[in-house]
């Protein structure tokens, strides 16, 4: 799902969960683990990344991959190949929302990967989004880019994906 905001995905997961089940955003820290799929390289398919392998601007890959086309827009899951743990569309595609408030830097961050709750300013309506979009170079799809979003704001590029606690 896109064209959402931080809020409006917050709504959805307490009105999914009155039934018990046990849905949320996952942390950043767990939103890269699973894009890395246990890799240390830019991406979960290795340090080169062509429009071949994910929906980002094509003509702007990166560490030496060949130009390619640019969709731009969403596609459907399922058209790239996912990463080694099955996981689809980690790099490109749309904006992931987290559950963390927007910090410059991970230091002072909780070392357990819970998600942080104190931003850079009291009460910045910032949120971490992961993953890069369509629109973006291969740059800044890389498993480790991050940027911000604020929690009220939504446009296409921009989704979200769910975590399902089992141990309720």
């Amino acid at each position: 799902m896109v064209h959402v905001s931080w809020n409006d995905v917050k709504s959805f997961i307490k009105r999914l969960n009155q039934g018990g089940a046990g849905f949320r955003l996952p942390t950043e820290a767990e939103w890269e683990y699973a894009a890395r799929a246990e890799t240390k390289t830019a991406f979960a398919f290795g340090n080169r990344l062509s429009s071949d392998q994910a929906n980002f601007d094509g003509q702007r890959p990166y560490g030496g991959a060949p130009h390619g086309p640019i969709m731009s827009n969403i596609t459907a899951v399922g058209r790239y190949q996912p990463n080694e743990w099955g996981v689809y569309d980690m790099h490109g595609n749309a904006e992931e929302l987290v559950e963390d408030v927007y910090n410059g830097s991970y230091a002072n961050l909780d070392e357990t990967g819970s998600a942080n709750e104190v931003g850079e300013y009291p009460g910045s309506p910032m949120r971490v989004v992961r993953g890069g979009s369509y629109e973006l170079s291969g740059v800044q799809v890389r498993s480790g880019s991050r940027d911000r979003e604020a929690r009220f704001r939504s446009h296409m590029g921009l989704g979200f994906r769910l975590v399902l606690t089992l141990d309720r």
